[in-house]
């Protein structure tokens, strides 16, 4: 069988006189395949997805040697608008390739794109369709996924590109994209997906690869990661919190909880995409108002640390400093502490580089 998309020799460089960070790669991919793509932060698995699909150089920069085909026809040949209808993304930030103001006038742009009209079955397993009319700047980032997810599936085009698609996705969307890519492959799309998480697709994907040193190599099915159980009883109490409820848009997300949270605690908490989670995690740090969420008044705050911190779904939004180190200092790090931080991560190398130059992992 002819493959949908064939990888020859491919070398790809970030910057003229680089070091190459693929090399010589080979990949056969056939009509109706799902090939997951696995490997650690960093190793070029979103430079190998934008490389594909003709983004490298011309966006991102950098040098791209080798073959890449589509269909037989050499993807450097094709201009976007040639490439358009049968090559379709979700790369690593859904949020900029949502440029409509709902998602059904995202889904029907594709589908002109596409020339096709999208498959059901794939916008109602990613449960888009109770989404369709809701204005996209007010989407959650689990729901902006299901979205940029939806667009790029729903009319299972010759070829589609997901990077780390199960990102911010609930369970209930895990089982929903599985659907969803099940659909696809059934209709003849072949997909390519990088995914730092693949236990969670199980055996909707045909094969996985790891991307490491340049090259791809074929892997089992990797099994979950073990989680150490914890080795002491939680301290003093940190946070608590009576009658908790606040709004959104005229939406009440939470009403009357309460919460409390002791030192050496690690708390996770779950639920349905657009549910309020990281409302509920603005509002404990006190972003309340900066984020257009309305408090009840009945919101009683007995205890608050004095210094927390915030990490959201968008990184790069939280990084200011012109190096990963100067990041560190500034957040109030002493250099000794910083440069033992580091190594504990294994980032030591990463000290003097501009952080929005990183992968996003």
């Amino acid at each position: 069988m002819k493959p949908r998309l064939y990888l020859h020799d491919l070398t790809v460089r970030l910057a003229a006189g680089a070091p190459p960070l693929l090399a010589g790669l080979e990949l056969a991919v056939a009509p109706g395949e799902v090939v997951g793509i696995c490997g650690r932060s960093g190793c070029g698995k979103t430079s190998l997805l934008a490389a594909i699909a003709g983004l490298l150089p011309w966006v991102r920069g950098g040098q791209v040697r080798g073959a890449i085909l589509l269909d037989g026809d050499e993807v450097a040949d094709l201009d976007p608008a040639q490439r358009a209808p049968h090559v379709s993304t979700c790369l690593d930030r859904p949020e900029a390739q949502l440029f409509l103001a709902t998602p059904a006038q995202e889904l029907a742009a594709a589908a002109r794109r596409h020339g096709r009209p999208p498959l059901p079955a794939v916008v109602e397993a990613l449960g888009v369709t109770r989404l369709l009319e809701r204005r996209s700047v007010e989407l959650s980032s689990g729901e902006r996924q299901r979205v940029g997810l939806a667009t790029c599936l729903a009319q299972a085009p010759s070829l589609a590109l997901l990077d780390e698609p199960c990102t911010h996705l609930d369970p209930q969307g895990i089982e929903g994209l599985r659907a969803a890519l099940a659909a696809a492959r059934a209709a003849g799309s072949s997909v390519v997906l990088a995914e730092q998480a693949p236990w969670r697709l199980g055996a909707v994907v045909n094969r996985w690869l790891e991307l490491r040193d340049g090259t791809l190599a074929p892997i089992p099915t990797p099994a979950p990661p073990s989680l150490p159980s914890p080795t002491h009883a939680p301290g003093a109490p940190v946070l608590a919190v009576r009658a908790l409820g606040f709004s959104r848009g005229g939406q009440e997300l939470l009403g009357g909880a309460e919460l409390h949270l002791r030192e050496g605690e690690i708390v996770t908490l779950s639920g349905p995409n657009g549910s309020g989670k990281s409302s509920l995690a603005r509002v404990l740090v006190g972003h309340a108002a900066s984020a257009g969420i309305k408090l009840s008044r009945d919101t009683r705050f007995l205890c608050r640390p004095p210094f927390t911190a915030l990490a959201m779904p968008a990184a790069e939004l939280q990084l200011f400093a012109p190096t990963v180190a100067q990041e560190l200092a500034l957040a109030g790090l002493p250099l000794a502490h910083a440069g033992e931080l580091l190594r504990r991560h294994r980032l030591e190398t990463l000290a003097a580089r501009a952080p929005w130059t990183l992968s996003r992992g």
